[in-house]
């Protein structure tokens, strides 16, 4: 068990972080498809339910 955690610390020394500028950049563009897709889910969602309730009042 020692050794795995040995082993876990000398792999975490090999690891190449992302500089600040590049955090920032990869989380504006994760925010940024967030956002898009939550406005597509939204408008899609919408047009579905007028849909089903369109096609509710043709049948009733």
């Amino acid at each position: 068990m020692i050794q795995f955690f040995k082993d876990s610390v000398r792999e975490l020394k090999h690891v190449v972080w992302p500089t600040r500028k590049e955090t920032q950049k990869f989380f504006g563009l994760v925010l940024a498809i967030l956002v898009f897709f939550a406005i597509y889910l939204f408008i899609a969602s919408n047009i579905f339910s007028e849909l089903i309730f369109t096609l509710r009042n043709i049948i009733k």
